[in-house]
């Protein structure tokens, strides 16, 4: 199980790097798509100051990542380490839902459309769910196969 759990950390560091890239490289094309329109003009027009916002979110991510990507190879103290990068993940995916389904349910006073909200807040949903199922539910799959516990062998008689 552990080389699955691997191969997943590798597939979420690997998609973070490159969303997080054309966050920070494209942020006017990113929010292009989620900003609200105005009246009378009928194109988005991202704000400089969101766009400096949403890099800033990218560098987060990319930050964010480092500690999954050191979390792959497997060591003695490694399941701790995923424990604890879980759930940072945890925290911030939870407050993240929680301020992108507060901002939904009033679009009109964030500047971003209801769509792009209730998306960005259901895209969060797989990765928070995997997360809590790791470190709740199956904690034993962030151990190393080093540490993974053993079965004590039957005594022959």
């Amino acid at each position: 199980m552990t080389r699955t759990f691997q191969i997943g950390l590798a597939i979420e560091s690997f998609l973070n790097i490159i969303g997080a890239a054309q966050f920070v490289l494209y942020p006017d094309w990113c929010l292009s798509f989620a900003v609200a329109r105005g009246p009378k003009l009928g194109t988005a027009i991202v704000p400089p100051s969101a766009a400096v916002l949403w890099q800033v979110y990218g560098a987060m991510v990319l930050a964010l990542t480092v500690p999954l990507i050191q979390c792959i190879p497997n060591s003695k103290a490694v399941a701790e380490k995923r424990r604890i990068t879980f759930q940072t993940l945890i925290a911030g995916e939870i407050a993240l839902e929680s301020l992108l389904v507060w901002h939904a349910t009033r679009p009109d006073q964030s500047g971003f459309t209801s769509t792009a909200l209730w998306l960005s807040a259901v895209n969060l949903v797989p990765a928070l769910t995997w997360h809590s199922f790791v470190v709740y539910v199956k904690p034993g799959m962030m151990q190393s196969t080093d540490e993974a516990p053993t079965k004590p062998s039957k005594k022959r008689r």
